[in-house]
C-alpha cells in the first residue's frame, strides 16, 4: 500500500506537469530533449503504479500482500525511485522555464530594435516632408527679378525667348524599362536608371517590374548623392517585402543613406536589424555590411 501511495503522489505531481507542458514549448533541440525526458518519466510512473495495483491482494481471494520490508531508513523499497522521479522533474522544469525566459528576452530585443528603427525613419520622413513645405514659399520669393537686375533681364515676358522643354516621356513597357533601367544602372547612368524605374512606379507599381523599380530607384538616387531621398526610397523597397530577394539589399542601403545625412544611430540599428534577420546574407554582401558598419561607427 505505501509503494502504491509514493506512486500515485508522484503521478499526482506528474499529471498536471505533462498537461502543462502539453502547451507550445521552445521548439529548439533542448526543449524537444526535455518534452522526452518528461515524458519518459510519466511512463515510469504509470508503470510503476500498475505494478503495485497488481500485486496487492483482493479481499474476495482471501490473499494479502507480504509487507515490505523496512530498510535501514525505514522507508519503502520504492520510495527513493519516487523521490528520484521528483528530483528530475523538478530540474527539467527548472531548465525549461530558464529556456522559455532566454527566449522572451531575445524576442523582446528584436522588438525593441525594430521599433526603434522605424521611429528613427518616420521623423526623418515627417522632417524631410516639412523641410520641402518650407523651402518652397523660398523659392516662389527667390523668383522675382531684383531691381538693380540688368536691363535684359526686365524684359517683358512676351519678348523673352520660349523656354526649352524637355520631350515628353514616351510609353515604354515595363519589361522594356526594367532592362533599360538596369543597364543604365550598370553604367553608371543614374538619371537614365532613375527615369525609367518611376515611368514603371507610375505605371505599374504593383506588378513584379515595380518592385525591382523601387530599388533600382533607390540605388539611383544614392548614386546620384540624393541620400535623404534614397533613404525614403530604400525604406520603401524593404517595406514593400521584408523578406523579398532584394531585402537584404534595400536594408543596406538604408543604413548607407543614413550614414550620409549623419544619422549614424539610425544606421547601426538598420544593420543590427540587418544581421538579426539575414544572419547569412547574400554571396558577396558581407564585405559591404562590415564597411557600412565601420562608417557609421557602429559597436
Amino acid at each position: 500500500m505505501r509503494q502504491n501511495i509514493f506512486a500515485i503522489a508522484a503521478f499526482t505531481v506528474l499529471l498536471p506537469l505533462g498537461a502543462a507542458y502539453g502547451q507550445p514549448m521552445v521548439q529548439s533541440q533542448e526543449g524537444i530533449a526535455l518534452e522526452n525526458q518528461i515524458l519518459q518519466l510519466q511512463q515510469q510512473v504509470q508503470q510503476m503504479q500498475s505494478g503495485g495495483g497488481s500485486s496487492g491482494g483482493s479481499a474476495l481471494g482471501g490473499s494479502s500482500a507480504p509487507a515490505p520490508v523496512a530498510q535501514s531508513s525505514g522507508a519503502p523499497p520504492d520510495a527513493s525511485v519516487v523521490t528520484n522521479l521528483l528530483t528530475q522533474v523538478s530540474q527539467l522544469q527548472s531548465q525549461v522555464q530558464e529556456l522559455r525566459g532566454k527566449v522572451d528576452t531575445l524576442q523582446n530585443q528584436m522588438n525593441t530594435q525594430n521599433a526603434s528603427m522605424q521611429k528613427e525613419i518616420d521623423d526623418l520622413k515627417f522632417q524631410m516632408a516639412n523641410g520641402s513645405a518650407a523651402a518652397a514659399p523660398g523659392a516662389a520669393s527667390g523668383a522675382v527679378t531684383p531691381q538693380n537686375a540688368p536691363q535684359s533681364l526686365n524684359a517683358p515676358a512676351s519678348d523673352a525667348p520660349a523656354p526649352v522643354t524637355a520631350p515628353a516621356a514616351v510609353a515604354v513597357a515595363p519589361k522594356v524599362a526594367l532592362r533599360n533601367a538596369q543597364a543604365a544602372l550598370a553604367k553608371h547612368n543614374y538619371a537614365v536608371a532613375e527615369q525609367n524605374a518611376r515611368g514603371i512606379l507610375a505605371t505599374a507599381k504593383n506588378s513584379p517590374e515595380g518592385y525591382q523599380a523601387q530599388y533600382i530607384l533607390a540605388q539611383s538616387l544614392y548614386g546620384e548623392g540624393k541620400s535623404q531621398d534614397a533613404a525614403i526610397a530604400f525604406d520603401d523597397a524593404y517595406n514593400r517585402a521584408h523578406t523579398g530577394p532584394n531585402a537584404p539589399g534595400a536594408l543596406l542601403g538604408l543604413a548607407n543613406s543614413l550614414t550620409a545625412i549623419h544619422q549614424a544611430s539610425a544606421a547601426c540599428d538598420t544593420l543590427a536589424s540587418l544581421n538579426s534577420q539575414f544572419p547569412d546574407p547574400p554571396k558577396g554582401m558581407a564585405p559591404a555590411i562590415a564597411a557600412a558598419s565601420h562608417r557609421a561607427r557602429c559597436n
